[in-house]
């Protein structure tokens, strides 16, 4: 596995895994179909902050957590340059380094409410959260988000454990902002 640094991969890690293969599968993107080598990629890194996902679960017991992966739309196979990890509470940003070759971490204490303050720059992951505290099916149709019919940005998906620690995934090539979007 390339960048792996272990054999060993947690099992989180892989029930992670496993949920973006099945968004791939149901999405209505073509675009999803071509995430496998990148999927392959993340699975050697991941395990550098899904620990934080089983420290959060401790935390904030009653609280579904999202993990945003970002790809960038034009590198194939490459792992995610941009992960975040939210709860209400509190978000995790990760960056990767090549210089490094790891994920560099930062954290803020952040509500769902301050989440709107952010300039846009986190309307999905408050939107998502927002439609899992309702209990609707927040990955039925990534459509109801967007679209693949953007020209350059990244493709992300959008992995969730809600408070029966069931993961659930979407892919999701171009999220349009609420305000934006067809009626």
């Amino acid at each position: 596995m390339v960048g792996c640094k272990s054999a060993n991969v947690s099992a989180l890690n892989t029930r992670i895994s496993t949920a973006q293969k099945l968004s791939v599968e149901k999405s209505p993107f073509d675009t999803a179909k071509s995430t496998g080598a990148e999927l392959k990629t993340q699975i050697g890194f991941r395990d550098e902050y899904v620990n934080k996902l089983t420290q959060l679960r401790e935390i904030f017991p009653s609280q579904p957590l999202i993990l945003t992966e970002s790809y960038m739309f034009i590198c194939d196979g490459c792992k995610a340059d941009y992960v975040s990890i939210f709860t209400d509470g509190i978000l995790y940003e990760y960056t990767f380094s090549r210089t490094q070759n790891k994920y560099i971490e930062k954290s803020k204490k952040m509500s769902v409410e301050d989440l709107i303050y952010e300039g846009g720059a986190h309307d999905d992951i408050k939107e998502i959260y927002d439609a899992l505290i309702t209990n609707k099916k927040w990955n039925e149709d990534p459509r109801k988000y967007g679209d693949e019919n953007c020209f350059d940005g990244s493709q992300t998906f959008y992995t969730v454990f809600n408070l029966e620690n069931k993961v659930e995934s979407m892919y999701m090539r171009c999220w349009i902002p609420a305000d934006f979007r067809k009626q």
